[in-house]
């Protein structure tokens, strides 16, 4: 996975569902529905109510509760197995666009992960910093100290921040990015990733 494909798939991901929103959508004058209101009676039959969405499964399954709109992505072919594409999160100030890739082995999700933050041109965060505090690469740790995966965050040239991290627990790469020029950006989507990054499976 690299950067570009990052911004690349979200961007996508937005055109696709606008083109859906007004392709649905349509035209009512044409196809009007009939609606209970003051002094009417209709309502829609029952049969005609459509069937409950599908529940996830896979990768869909396992990706953060505060995207609730994902879909299947395009594998990348560095290895990957599965590749999810997320709009905005629910909490905001938080990423406008998410996306996942699993892979089969901690080996393989590492080597993606060392390829990304040589293209972000990312050096190790410094001793005592973090991403609230600077940009860079390095591990994170869960509540209990224990490491479970790596983690980097960068400015883009492009007016985005982005922060990109591993869970070795899931072999799942995941990359946000949230409009931003300023390390006071990068901390701010740091401080959503830290509370709401977590798989589910």
């Amino acid at each position: 996975m690299t950067v570009v494909a990052i911004i690349a798939a979200i961007v996508l991901l937005v055109i696709v569902a606008v083109v859906l929103t007004l392709t649905l959508t349509g035209d009512d004058e044409d196809d009007p529905v009939p609606t209970a209101g003051a002094g009417s009676s209709s309502t829609a039959p029952s049969s005609s109510s459509s069937a409950p969405a599908p529940a996830p499964v896979g990768l869909l399954a396992q990706l953060p509760s505060d995207f609730t709109d994902c879909q299947e992505g395009q594998l990348e072919g560095d290895g990957d197995l599965a590749a999810a594409v997320c709009g905005p999160a629910l909490t905001q100030p938080g990423p406008a666009g998410a996306v996942y890739y699993e892979y089969p082995d901690e080996t393989t999700l590492t080597s993606v992960f060392a390829d990304d933050a040589a293209e972000l041109r990312l050096g190790e965060l410094p001793e005592g910093d973090d991403c609230s505090t600077t940009t860079g690469h390095g591990e994170w740790a869960h509540p209990s100290g224990v490491t479970g995966g790596l983690v980097a965050c960068a400015l883009l040239p492009d007016g985005d921040v982005v922060i990109v991290w591993t869970d070795d627990e899931h072999l799942i790469e995941g990359a946000v990015h949230a409009p931003g020029t300023t390390q006071d950006d990068v901390a701010a989507l740091y401080e959503w990733w830290t509370v709401n990054s977590y798989f589910t499976g």
